[in-house]
C-alpha cells in the first residue's frame, strides 16, 4: 500500500470518529449550547494532543509553530469550525447540520490548495467530488423537513472553516512540520480563542455530560485528528477534504438508526453514491504513476 493509499485510509477511518459527534452529543447531552460544546471538545482534544507531542519528544517544535502567523490563522478557523458546527447541528438536526457543513469543503479546499501552489487536485478529485456532493444534496433533500436558515447558514460557515484548515494543516505539514506538532499547535490555539466559553460551561456537570466531554475530545478529535494528520503529510487539500464526506455519511446513517431521524429513498440513493465517490478516490490514491516516483508530492497532480 502506497503512503497516499494509507494517508486515504487513516482520514476515512477519522471521518468515521468525526460522524460520531452530533449523535453521541444528542444521546448523551441533548439541548447543550454550541459554543460550550465546542469549546469543551477542544479543550480536552488540545490536551490530548498536547500529551501525545510530548510523549513523541515534539514539545519544541510546537513552540515554534505557535511564533507562526499562519499556525493562529489555522487554530481560528479550528474554533470557528467547531463553534459554527455545533450551532449548526443544534438547529438543523445531525443529518442536515453535518452535510452542510462539509458539502462545499472539498471543491472550497480543492481551489485554495491550488491557489496556495498544493498542487492541483486533478481530475480523479473532480469526478470523485461531484459525485460526493450530488449524493450529499441527495441526502441533504431525503430529509422531511426544511432546514432552518440560521442553522444551515452556521453550517455552511463551518464548511468553509473546514477548508481554510486544512489547506493551512496541510501547507505546514509540507513545510517540514511534524503533522502531530502542527494539530496540537493550531488546535491549543483554537482552545484559547474559546477559553471563555469552557470556562462558562455547566452543560457537561453530570456523569453523562462528562462522557461526552471525555468521547468528544479524546476519541472524536485527539485520536481522530492524529488520523487525519496522517493524511495531511501526503494528500492534497481536495482529497482530504473529499475523503471527509465520510463523516457525514456515518452521522446520516447513525441520526437515522439512533435518532430516529428520516431518511428517504433519495437520503438512500445519496448515501450509496458518497460511498461510491470515497471508494474511486481512495482507490486511485494508491495508484501512483512512474513520473511521481522523483518527484515531490506538491508536484503530483493525481
Amino acid at each position: 500500500m502506497s503512503p497516499a493509499a494509507r494517508g486515504a485510509v487513516a482520514v476515512l477511518a477519522a471521518a468515521t470518529l468525526f460522524g460520531t459527534s452530533a449523535t453521541s452529543l444528542a444521546l448523551l447531552a441533548p439541548g447543550a449550547p454550541g459554543p460550550g460544546v465546542a469549546a469543551m471538545r477542544l479543550l480536552v482534544g488540545s490536551l490530548g494532543l498536547l500529551a501525545f507531542v510530548a510523549w513523541r519528544g515534539h514539545l519544541a517544535a510546537v513552540r515554534r509553530l505557535w511564533r507562526r502567523p499562519t499556525t493562529w490563522v489555522m487554530g481560528l478557523a479550528v474554533a470557528g469550525y467547531q463553534a459554527f458546527f455545533f450551532i449548526g447541528t443544534s438547529r438543523t438536526g445531525v443529518a442536515v447540520g453535518t452535510l452542510v457543513s462539509l458539502a462545499l469543503a472539498p471543491f472550497l479546499a480543492g481551489v485554495l490548495g491550488w491557489l496556495l501552489r498544493e498542487g492541483a487536485p486533478g481530475w480523479v478529485w473532480a469526478v470523485s467530488t461531484v459525485i460526493a456532493v450530488v449524493g450529499v444534496t441527495l441526502l441533504l433533500s431525503g430529509g422531511v423537513t426544511a432546514p432552518d436558515p440560521v442553522g444551515a447558514l452556521a453550517a455552511a460557515s463551518a464548511g468553509g472553516c473546514y477548508a481554510v484548515y486544512t489547506v493551512i494543516g496541510v501547507r505546514l505539514s509540507r513545510d517540514g512540520g511534524d503533522p502531530g506538532a502542527v494539530l496540537a499547535s493550531s488546535f491549543s490555539v483554537g482552545a484559547l480563542v474559546l477559553l471563555p466559553a469552557a470556562v462558562a460551561s455547566t452543560w457537561w456537570w453530570s456523569p453523562a455530560g462528562v462522557v461526552a466531554v471525555m468521547w468528544l475530545g479524546l476519541g472524536a478529535t485527539t485520536v481522530a485528528y492524529l488520523l487525519f494528520g496522517v493524511g495531511l503529510a501526503v494528500l492534497q487539500p481536495g482529497h482530504i477534504a473529499t475523503l471527509n464526506l465520510l463523516e457525514p455519511a456515518v452521522a446520516t446513517l447513525l441520526g437515522v438508526a439512533v435518532l430516529g431521524e428520516a431518511l428517504g429513498v433519495l437520503g438512500g440513493i445519496g448515501c450509496v453514491l458518497v460511498f461510491a465517490a470515497l471508494a474511486l478516490l481512495g482507490i486511485m490514491e494508491n495508484v501512483r504513476r512512474p513520473s511521481d516516483d522523483g518527484g515531490s508530492e506538491r508536484e503530483r497532480v493525481r
